[in-house]
């Protein structure tokens, strides 16, 4: 089932939007190398190169706020305290929000469907872990 006609069934984001829904995953093209993943009332992007179909990158925008009051310096340190305790996981600040991702190099678009559902449950983790350590943050910012 091809609901998505804007990019040829052949290209990797294609393939991986493809057997994505075919695993019950809810996933929609944001252009010709970035797709949007549900879950869990949390929208990832997953990002596949034309050019390099054997990388891709997992990400998980925004997932923590800081606010003015917040102590940099304990931010920096709990980003890679998360990052040593999770290996797999990076955590990037970035304008005042905490951005994780994953970012994989694979054979072809088969074997990174295989691995997106842990590397899902991964970043979740990575979210909940420094949650745990900082605290929910600040509400996001509506524009």
């Amino acid at each position: 089932m091809q609901d998505d006609n804007s990019h040829a069934p052949n290209t990797p984001l294609a393939r991986y939007i493809e057997q994505l829904r075919a695993m019950e995953i809810d996933i929609e093209a944001m252009d010709a190398q970035a797709a949007r993943i549900r879950q869990d009332n949390l929208e990832f992007v997953l990002v596949v190169a034309t050019d390099e179909p054997a990388f891709f990158q997992l990400m998980l925008p925004g997932v923590w706020q800081a606010a003015a009051a917040t102590n940099r310096t304990l931010l920096l340190e709990t980003a890679n305290d998360v990052m040593n305790t999770l290996k797999a996981a990076k955590l990037v600040v970035h304008n005042e929000a905490v951005h994780v991702s994953v970012e994989q190099f694979v054979e072809g678009p088969d074997q990174g469907v295989a691995l997106i559902p842990g590397l899902l449950e991964l970043l979740k983790s990575a979210v909940a872990e420094f949650q745990e350590r900082l605290g929910m943050g600040e509400a996001p910012r509506v524009h």
